[in-house]
């Protein structure tokens, strides 16, 4: 077989799932350690990095073949974990969490966004929830992490979530973009890179929409100056986790894709509408929305404190968003 990234151009759906099933094959003698690796990542900027590598065949030492695909809800990305079809995974970091909590085979190898949210709204004169007391919000997938964010740093503010807003929950965050642009409602919780695109195309409108408050800057002022928001990470799963070399090798380039996104983010933005058509995303706010993202690449040990810190500050308002527990020391990958 020769070494050739494969890159994907077909969305992970439920009917394609046994025909992207891959297992891992360990090879003996010479040369990489396996047939097929499969990268996997949310359809997003956080796919940018895991594009790369495989676009550009970095894990050619390890493997003779590294292909990406996508999913598209938590339900998918379950399946996929649970179903071993994904050997590097970019999730959200509690995510992770309740997958582990759960039983099912990973460890978190690392931490790379720390920030991707924010409160959007027509509000000029707007820096945080209590200056739109009263007013119209959506929020996405009531529960998750961006909800429970905004309901902790909403009541740390001194706000009843629930009572102080015209409070509409979206079905997932497209939605919630729509009912903002449409104007049935003034604000939004948005994630990137819907926060930037939604801001763009209000450019030349009477009200247009902007940034007002970032969460990672409100995190820290809520739950304590220092505290961080450690929002999404990749994890290994069964399939490689006990195989150092290949996993040495990912996080090593996985590290490089991170850098190479930052210091181009022209071509980053390309390369996401150019190898992931199918995503329907286009390069010049895919570029926009990189600089609105916190973006650090921290092994797993080193952002465990701050790791357990985010879960336990979540997990007062809604124990299930981390699976019920922080997760043990099994839970973080060590060399």
């Amino acid at each position: 077989m020769s070494r050739t990234a494969r890159l994907s151009r077909r969305l992970i759906a439920a009917t394609l799932g046994l025909a992207l099933a891959v297992g891992l094959v360990v090879l003996g003698g010479c040369g990489p350690s396996v047939e097929k690796l499969t990268l996997v990542a949310p359809p997003g900027p956080m796919a940018i990095p895991l594009a790369y590598i495989a676009v550009n065949d970095k894990l050619a030492d390890v493997a003779d073949e590294t292909e990406l695909v996508v999913w598209q809800n938590a339900d998918q990305l379950k399946a996929m974990v649970a179903g071993k079809q994904g050997d590097f995974v970019t999730m959200p970091s509690n995510n992770s969490a309740i997958f582990y909590n759960k039983g099912l085979e990973l460890k978190l190898l690392d931490v790379s966004v720390w920030n991707i949210t924010y409160l959007v709204t027509t509000d000029p004169d707007a820096t945080g929830f209590s200056d739109i007391k009263g007013q119209s919000l959506a929020v996405s997938l009531q529960g998750s992490v961006p909800d429970v964010m905004f309901q902790y740093i909403s009541m740390k503010e001194g706000l009843d979530p629930q009572k102080d807003f015209d409070l509409r929950y979206a079905t997932d965050p497209t939605q919630a973009a729509q009912l903002l642009l449409s104007g049935q409602v003034d604000n939004a919780v948005l994630s990137e890179a819907l926060a930037t695109a939604v801001i763009l195309q209000t450019k030349a409108a009477e009200k247009p929409l902007r940034k007002a408050l970032a969460f990672d800057k409100a995190w820290a002022e809520a739950a304590g100056g220092s505290a961080l928001s450690p929002i999404a990470g990749t994890v290994a799963t069964a399939s490689v986790m006990d195989n150092p070399e290949v996993v040495a090798a990912f996080q090593r380039e996985y590290q490089a894709a991170v850098e190479w996104m930052l210091s181009n983010p022209e071509e980053a933005g390309k390369l996401i509408e150019t190898e992931l058509p199918d995503l329907g995303l286009k390069a010049a706010p895919m570029t926009a929305s990189l600089k609105s993202i916190t973006w650090k690449y921290t092994p797993a040990a080193d952002a465990r404190a701050s790791l357990e810190t985010f879960y336990q500050a979540l997990s007062e308002l809604s124990p299930e968003v981390i699976g019920g527990k922080l997760p043990d020391d099994g839970f973080y990958y060590a060399p």
